[in-house]
């Protein structure tokens, strides 16, 4: 893997990843810019007709959280990208798209750039590299 395609991939999980810590703990610990606090964004997802709104409501921000996490230091990448990908696909088509395009370009555009991490991979600047064999990990036959 080149160098220039190892600082794409580290350039694109730190934006990624960045963004799903803000908004994971801001559900989880209520702090930060994006501090929602738990009760309220199972509030949100129960008045959308989510079943379960509580474990829906963990589950996502343990993958905002955590996923973002994993993301950022390229652990498990592929596996964080895709449940990042699908959480704001469904992010997108449940909560975003109905306001109307411009409130769902952030979402579209975490999606689409979560299917590519998943797609390269973390990069040699990662975790990844260093300690899990990335072709294991790999859920694509792409380049292998």
């Amino acid at each position: 893997m080149s160098l220039n395609h190892s600082i794409g991939a580290l350039l694109v999980r730190l934006a990624v990843g960045s963004i799903m810590v803000v908004h994971g703990a801001g559900k989880m610990f209520s702090a930060g810019p994006a501090a929602m606090p738990m009760t309220q964004f199972t509030g949100f997802l129960a008045n959308l007709g989510i079943p379960a709104p509580s474990v829906v409501a963990w589950v996502v921000a343990l993958v905002e959280l955590v996923g973002g996490l994993c993301i950022l230091v390229g652990f498990l990448t592929r596996f964080a990208a895709l449940a990042v990908a699908i959480n704001m696909f469904v992010a997108t088509f449940l909560v975003h798209l109905p306001e109307g395009f411009s409130d769902s370009e952030l979402t579209i555009v975490l999606c689409l750039v979560s299917l590519a991490l998943m797609s390269i991979g973390a990069g040699n600047l990662s975790v990844d590299e260093t300690v899990v064999d990335d072709r294991s990990t790999s859920m694509l036959p792409i380049g292998e």
